[in-house]
């Protein structure tokens, strides 16, 4: 059995490791297969439909040294830049378990870091790329 926190993601934009991320979902794959019902009352066919992913979103909480500036320099990077992100199981220990899961596409947005002048919670950012591909 597993958690949800027994995941380690990490996540990489035109060759740059970003490091760990706290946060994934999304790249779910699903096909939108056909069907039709031939004339005369026949039976319905079914035709097969190739794979597609679901977006991908990986989120960590705001480190002033380590993104802020990361940040700025993926703004003009969106729709571009090509993004692999790992989702790698581990164990009790904390330990690699299996094989991890890759996820690639293009990365489509960021979200701005959380700000609430009366909230003292960890402020978090995210990253969201089209997934196109996964193994």
């Amino acid at each position: 059995m597993s958690t949800s926190q027994q995941s380690l993601i990490t996540v990489v934009v035109d060759g740059r490791t970003l490091g760990t991320f706290d946060t994934f979902s999304g790249g779910e794959p699903s096909s939108d297969p056909q069907k039709h019902r031939p004339g005369g009352m026949q039976q319905e066919k079914s035709y097969g439909a190739l794979v597609t992913y679901g977006d991908v979103t990986v989120g960590r909480v705001l480190e002033r040294e380590r993104d802020i500036e990361l940040y700025r320099s993926l703004l003009p990077r969106y729709g571009r830049a090509l993004v692999t992100v790992t989702k790698q199981p581990i164990d009790d220990n904390g330990a690699p378990w299996g094989r991890p899961f890759t996820y690639t596409g293009r990365l489509s947005s960021a979200t701005d870091p959380e700000s609430d002048s009366n909230d003292a919670t960890p402020s978090v950012w995210q990253l969201t790329m089209i997934c196109t591909g996964r193994a």
